[in-house]
């Protein structure tokens, strides 16, 4: 099998992967609106977890496939590239102001699921257990969210517009979606994983990189929209939003259908993403707008990254640090 093949595999394995993600989540909308769901209501449930779904899919096909060092790696080298490179291109192509509220709650929230999700793979595995917790903790959140924004969605109840008769084409775009996601998870996790093996690189590094890089597209999609509309609220709101369903209900649900493990060089991807997290919340409370030379410096700190990633697998194995 040559690396063409496989990387053709991955290549068209993600690009149906995306498509079936965006499947989902416009038939999802639909009937959400035509049930009588408010805009926001379908934010916080079904685009969300449409944006996520990618990972979620691709997550789960690496563990049933006995790779669970890809499926650790592509929620953890999601995170990493939503804060760096998606934040970073959103505020070259326009600065970002970052609201009050996000800065002191939705952040926070972000990095102290962060650093929990840290502790649980602190000994190199995710259990059933532990994916149970990481589950709860999505509920939680959900709920938190919704409450917190109770008088928005009274608000916007009224606006919801139905469509009763397009209630079957709903229904095909969700079920062709998610038999979609799994076929794309499938291809895509096969090609990565033959990719890994061909090059000499640990499936983990290609999961943090080439696989995380792919699945946040629907991310960077969001973000440049919101970006050219102006609408820096949503631009960060979505990469908040995506890392903490990354952490609660990829990881968490993943472990439930297959308890991961990773190998331990596995901990400075981990240490990466916190050291990333850790670093947005500071600069946003010091300097709450990003400018283009923030978004330029996040860019080149992401591709710096890959390219330690890939050049230098014996370093971060062998290196001195120790962690999750």
């Amino acid at each position: 099998m040559s690396v063409l093949i496989a990387l053709v595999v991955l290549v068209v394995g993600l690009a149906v992967l995306i498509g079936s993600a965006d499947m989902l989540v416009r038939g999802s909308a639909q009937m959400a609106r035509v049930m009588g769901l408010s805009t926001f209501a379908i934010g916080v449930t079904v685009v969300a977890f449409g944006t996520s779904a990618p990972e979620l899919f691709a997550s789960i096909g690496a563990a049933l496939q006995g790779v669970p060092d890809l499926a650790v790696g592509n929620v953890v080298g999601s995170n990493i590239a939503n804060i760096l490179l998606i934040l970073g291109v959103g505020a070259i192509m326009v600065p970002i102001g970052v609201h009050q509220r996000v800065r002191n709650i939705e952040l926070p929230i972000m990095l102290a699921i962060s650093i929990g999700a840290a502790l649980l793979m602190f000994d190199h595995r995710i259990s059933r257990v532990e994916g149970l917790i990481l589950v709860a903790g999505l509920i939680s959140y959900v709920i938190f969210i919704v409450k917190s924004h109770r008088v928005e969605i009274e608000h916007e109840g009224d606006e919801v517009v139905t469509h009763p008769k397009s209630m079957y084409v709903d229904v095909l775009m969700i079920l062709g979606g998610i038999v979609g996601l799994g076929l794309g998870a499938k291809g895509l996790v096969w090609g990565a994983g033959e990719l890994a093996m061909m090059i000499g690189v640990p499936a983990g590094v290609v999961g943090t990189t080439i696989v995380a890089f792919g699945t946040s597209l629907p991310e960077l999609a969001a973000t440049v929209r919101a970006a050219m509309t102006k609408e820096a609220d949503m631009a960060v709101g979505n990469v908040v939003g995506s890392n903490i369903f990354n952490l609660l209900s990829v990881l968490g649900i993943t472990a439930l259908v297959h308890p991961l493990t990773m190998p331990a060089d596995m901990g400075v991807h981990v240490w990466a993403m916190l050291g990333v997290s850790v670093f947005l919340v500071v600069l946003v409370l010091v300097r709450p707008k990003m400018g283009r030379l923030i978004g330029v410096s996040f860019v080149v700190a992401y591709f710096f990254y890959v390219l330690v990633s890939f050049l230098g697998p014996d370093l971060l194995a062998n290196g001195s640090v120790v962690g999750p």
